[in-house]
């Protein structure tokens, strides 16, 4: 067992950087339902329908004022799409604003990768999944608040990864996007602004996708069993066409495109001594000719944004067009983190409490059965570990004290990347360690987790530790677990505020 030097520290900074992460969560959560809320009103007031009629009746003036531009025909079409706009461009603003907002909040320059992985750990110590747990049964309405939210950080540590590990993207546009990671003549600065524009966007993709299962179609086929994880077969396959349908919809008729600033052109200003001591008239002639250059700078850039508007909008609109039989790079890249999602924040009626754990060997196989994207999957996995950030293991400390029993300590996994998957690093949070402020943090080998068998041997696991654990941590039911979901030992939250990060 290697203990570290508590790099994370506990300063005033860093417990201002955890509360900041909780209120940015709970300001997240209710913009998702903010969101939602909004989805419910596309389809009550039909913009996709009146959209469609929007753009017919375009094509309508159009073809009249070829005609005869002074037809009354053109007036009265005009007064018609009129009134359908000021009906579609509020609501496709409202969303916009809400969609921009959630993903400002998520990303931005102050969102370190340490900032996504409290993000993980956090809503993993807090997600209801014991029975006894006064939210156990609202984890469905829970789910569909956290689990864009998990994804999205979830994401934004994994393209970073595959960025930093030289991956490279097929698609044109991102490859245009993320060219600072190519070569070595960019700097760091430029590498991060394309860094989060593509988690921005993978964000926004994620959000208008989730979207697609707040619908009313969707909700509908959702009550047909009450939870989702009660669902047939036939009733999952059917929830998942439509949520795909009415996302779509969602994003091509109710969210309007992301409007991206031109960058700054600076005007040249005349300082030479030499050009002032020419005429007035050759003076005024070369500054006539600076605001020309200096207009035609400032049009190029506008017209550079608008393509870049555009392309981003039908990268976004290809992704969400794409077929569920032939998934493009995107989607294989948002299947391994929404399967992975699933896992963690799991709404299933049997509760498995190790389900978290669990998810290493079954993605594992899923990969290998050509089921997930390989190479995406060993990224994600490799990044988290067999013990997600958030998770609660037991181990034994069998030098700290000075007898023949040992101890057996609780910890919570408190980092990503670790160098072995199966020995992750840790916090303890046993009583005595709970509210300490000093506490390192501690990489647990596999001999002494008694999550593997090997750590359960006679000669360390000694028959008094296993009465002494029997006790200490036998759940209600009379069952043992060797791992344990943090939040059914202790509300979390105010641990993971001051003490774990």
């Amino acid at each position: 067992m290697d203990f570290s030097k508590n790099n994370l520290g506990v300063s005033s900074a860093k417990q201002a950087l955890t509360k900041t992460v909780t209120r940015q969560i709970v300001m997240v959560e209710k913009l998702t339902l903010s969101l939602a809320e909004k989805v419910q009103e596309f389809y009550e007031e039909e913009i996709d329908t009146k959209y469609v009629e929007s753009a017919k009746l375009d094509s309508k003036i159009l073809l009249h004022t070829k005609r005869d531009p002074n037809s009354a025909a053109i007036r009265e079409l005009s007064l018609e799409k009129d009134e359908l706009d000021q009906l579609i461009k509020p609501h496709q603003e409202g969303n916009r604003a809400i969609l921009d907002n959630v993903v400002d909040l998520l990303i931005e320059s102050k969102n370190t990768r340490r900032h996504f992985e409290i993000i993980l750990g956090t809503l993993l110590l807090n997600y209801p999944i014991d029975k006894k747990d006064i939210n156990f049964d609202k984890r469905n309405e829970i789910n569909k608040v956290l689990r864009p939210i998990y994804q999205s950080a979830l994401m934004s540590l994994l393209v970073e990864k595959l960025l930093l590990e030289g991956f490279s993207f097929k698609s044109d546009f991102l490859a245009d996007l993320l060219l600072p990671f190519k070569g070595s003549d960019n700097s760091e600065e430029e590498q991060e602004q394309a860094l989060i524009a593509l988690q921005k966007l993978m964000v926004e993709i994620i959000y208008l996708k989730e979207m697609g299962f707040c619908s009313p179609k969707s909700l509908e086929v959702l009550t047909r069993s009450g939870e989702n994880d009660l669902l047939d077969q036939q009733n999952r396959d059917v929830l998942r066409a439509q949520s795909v349908i009415d996302s779509k919809a969602f994003h091509h008729y109710g969210v309007g495109a992301l409007t991206i600033k031109p960058n700054k052109v600076k005007p040249v200003v005349a300082t030479s001594s030499a050009e002032k001591k020419l005429p007035t008239s050759q003076v005024k002639a070369m500054e006539e000719k600076r605001q020309q250059r200096y207009q035609a700078e400032v049009i190029k850039a506008e017209r550079t944004a608008q393509m870049m508007q555009a392309a981003r909008f039908a990268f976004i609109k290809d992704v969400m067009d794409s077929h569920p039989e032939e998934l493009s790079e995107i989607d294989e890249l948002l299947k391994v983190c929404q399967v992975y999602t699933s896992f963690m924040l799991s709404v299933k009626g049997n509760v498995d409490k190790e389900l978290n754990i669990k998810a290493y060997d079954v993605m594992q196989k899923q990969a290998k059965e050509n089921k997930l994207n390989r190479l995406f999957t060993d990224t994600l996995l490799a990044m988290m570990g067999r013990f997600p950030i958030g998770s609660g293991i037991y181990f034994l400390d069998l030098r700290r004290h000075a007898n023949e029993f040992g101890s057996i300590d609780k910890a919570i996994v408190t980092g990503l990347n670790p160098q072995d998957p199966d020995e992750p690093e840790v916090k303890r949070v046993t009583t005595k360690y709970k509210y300490k402020l000093d506490s390192g943090t501690v990489r647990v080998s596999k001999r002494i987790n008694l999550y593997f068998e090997e750590a359960r041997e006679a000669k360390s696991f000694t028959y008094k530790l296993q009465i002494r654990f029997k006790t200490q941590f036998e759940s209600e039911d009379k069952e043992l677990f060797y791992s344990f979901r943090a939040n059914d030992a202790f509300r979390t939250l105010s641990v993971s505020e001051f003490k774990l990060w």
